[in-house]
């Protein structure tokens, strides 16, 4: 019985026990926001991403920037935190904008998790041009406002051919209210989930990130 015992131990100990998470560390440079203050969201919605002190010991490079501008005769001023994620090759993996570091974070959080490489093969544009000028349906006030907002030219992405995963696909856009950014052929990261897919882009000059959302429309 003891040596019975003694044998199950034996192989108890043998047997390599499940890790209980991987973890990921990211190093933090070009930051005006206190990196404990990016823990805390870390902790709470990718506890197994960490902080670390130097970029050799690092998965990941994080810039995280807090800017304040002021609009028109506002007193107080708008927030807003751009975090831009970098891969070990110094490639842009994704980023996020948003006044509230915590909802910016979470949104980092989630593209770690579900993140994939989106090559954009060719896109389809839609412009459209609107003419208020004139347009006094709306009464004296409306007609003044018209006058003022003139005519405007608005365009954004209709669909786009992508490569996911090595499949060929055509996606549509879903932000049918508000439209897509558009968004030139290259090599973006971006999340699925089923059938929707979001695109993470980086504008040009503002810097700023958004997300299109696409839906799968089919193959090409």
């Amino acid at each position: 019985m003891t040596r019975r015992l003694l044998a199950c131990l034996v192989l108890f100990i043998a047997v390599p026990l499940p890790a209980q998470g991987t973890f990921k560390y990211i190093f933090l440079r070009n930051s005006n926001v206190p990196a404990k203050d990016i823990a805390k969201f870390l902790l709470k919605d990718c506890p197994n991403v960490k902080i670390v002190g130097g970029a050799s010991k690092s998965d990941y490079t994080l810039e995280a920037r807090e800017t304040r501008s002021r609009k028109g005769l506002r007193i107080v001023l708008d927030d807003s935190f751009d975090l831009t994620l970098f891969d070990p090759e110094g490639k842009t993996l994704t980023g996020s904008s948003d006044p509230s570091l915590g909802i910016a974070v979470k949104d980092l959080c989630r593209a770690l998790k579900k993140s994939v490489m989106v090559e954009v093969v060719d896109t389809q544009n839609l412009t459209q041009s609107t003419d208020a000028r004139g347009d006094t349906s709306g009464g004296a006030p409306a007609a003044i406002v018209n006058a003022t907002t003139g005519r405007r030219t608005h365009t954004d992405t209709d669909s786009i051919y992508v490569i996911v995963n090595g499949e060929h696909a055509l996606l549509d856009c879903y932000e049918r209210r508000i439209g897509c950014t558009t968004i030139a052929p290259g090599k973006y990261f971006g999340e699925q989930n089923g059938d929707g897919v979001w695109v993470n882009y980086q504008m040009p000059l503002t810097h700023k990130w958004v997300r299109n959302h696409y839906k799968v429309a089919g193959s090409w």
